[in-house]
């Protein structure tokens, strides 16, 4: 099968690595003729504890009317870039898959006016490092959650093919709430990593941090019970576990003076529980620091396992 991917940052890499293992023709979509160039010549190469693991031949494109006719379409770029990608595929067809971090690509995904088009969205739990324009660390395993927003399921069927120890997929009945389930995720580990300069593990391994990840667990649980059987505390703790040696994305653009995914991950969430009449009062004030940090740069700091 032809698989494009728009975006080839860490979990676009991984992605295409898992995908050209199992054979599928996988072409990435990406902005730069640099890394476009890089990707064909010197392949996707994938790296697991230190060692190289993978490397696989893949196409690279930089515009989007070379996309095969028939192709599958994975958009994984950021919730920043995602209007524009949107606006690129608007016209074509072809079945997609979004992954992204936060809620608001839902809707607006959604709303795209190829209504017979099917459209899926997926929450991934892997441990993933972007190293280089072709080459990404696999760091930890977590499940790739698939749920189908619109269309045929058939369509995303074809995924569970990809099925193995190291990349383990799982279907989910409900898209929104599937992605809610996500922002939760993301609420918990990106703020408290970012504010604190903390690995994942960290986060339960030092005992006022932990402090911190368990209130703000129990704060948002109040807002969302019905969360709490998608999300059970020890299924959210272990998500830390699996992905312990982990720069979570937030940390990694504050260290590289990159903006933060804020308002799509953290105040999204606020938005929502504001909705249905409720506060999240300690996440608000963690997104105040972190709209202050995102002012002041990136940190002059080396970053040490």
């Amino acid at each position: 099968m032809d698989v494009v991917i728009a975006g080839a940052g860490s979990i676009g890499l991984l992605f295409g690595s898992f995908l050209a293992e199992k054979g599928h023709r996988v072409t990435f979509l990406v902005r730069r003729a640099e890394q476009a160039e890089r990707l064909v010549k010197e392949g996707l190469v994938k790296y697991r504890n230190g060692l190289e693991v993978s490397r696989q031949e893949v196409k690279a494109i930089l515009n989007e009317a070379d996309i095969p006719e028939d192709a599958f379409i994975i958009v994984a770029v950021k919730t920043g870039g995602i209007t524009e990608v949107v606006n690129k595929l608007r016209s074509l067809p072809n079945p997609l898959l979004f992954i992204q971090n936060g809620l608001s690509h839902y809707e607006m995904a959604m709303n795209l006016d190829a209504t017979s088009r099917s459209m899926a969205f997926a929450t991934v739990e892997h441990g993933a490092e972007r190293l280089g324009d072709n080459m990404v660390a696999h760091h930890g395993i977590g499940f790739t959650k698939i749920a189908v927003g619109r269309g045929i399921e058939t369509d995303f069927r074809w995924f569970e093919t990809l099925q193995s120890e190291v990349f383990p997929v799982e279907f989910h009945p409900n898209a929104e709430k599937l992605l809610l389930r996500k922002v939760i995720v993301n609420c918990l580990i990106n703020p408290l990593t970012a504010i604190l300069l903390q690995k994942n593990g960290e986060l339960l391994r030092n005992r006022q941090s932990k402090e911190l990840f368990d209130q703000l667990y129990d704060e948002i649980m109040a807002v969302f019970p019905e969360m709490k059987t998608e999300l059970p505390y020890d299924q959210a703790s272990e998500i830390c576990r699996r992905t312990a040696s982990n720069t979570s994305s937030m940390l990694t653009d504050r260290m590289r003076g990159n903006r933060m995914e804020i308002d799509a991950i953290v105040g999204a969430l606020i938005r929502k529980a504001e909705a249905r009449g409720g506060a999240l009062p300690m996440l608000s004030i963690f997104e105040k620091l972190l709209v202050a940090m995102d002012g002041a740069g990136g940190l002059k700091r080396s970053w040490e396992d």
